[in-house]
């Protein structure tokens, strides 16, 4: 699911979210996919709620951080338009 396309001097970031999943401790995570729309081979892999970079090509660590930052200012946002869009998606397909 695209979440969101985020501007970074006259670049586009699209943000995806891949996946909810649990952990081996119970807990439960977003796997979110950062792709830079000039440079296809560009991305970055983040799990949610840790914020952590999981893999990454082609983004510096600068542009790394100004990812980090994106992600920890909306990470509330973003589960719950997950979860929102996945409830709106079971109700369709009943």
């Amino acid at each position: 699911m695209l979440y969101a396309t985020d501007y970074v001097q006259g670049d586009a970031w699209m943000y995806y979210i891949t996946k909810e999943y649990e952990d081996r401790d119970g807990g439960w995570n977003l796997s979110v996919r950062v792709e830079r729309k000039k440079d296809v081979k560009a991305f970055a892999e983040w799990r949610l709620p840790d914020v952590v970079c999981d893999r990454t090509y082609g983004f510096s660590e600068q542009e790394l951080l100004e990812m980090e930052e994106y992600l920890r200012d909306n990470e509330s946002i973003m589960w719950d338009d997950y979860r929102e869009e996945g409830e709106a998606h079971a109700r369709r397909a009943e």
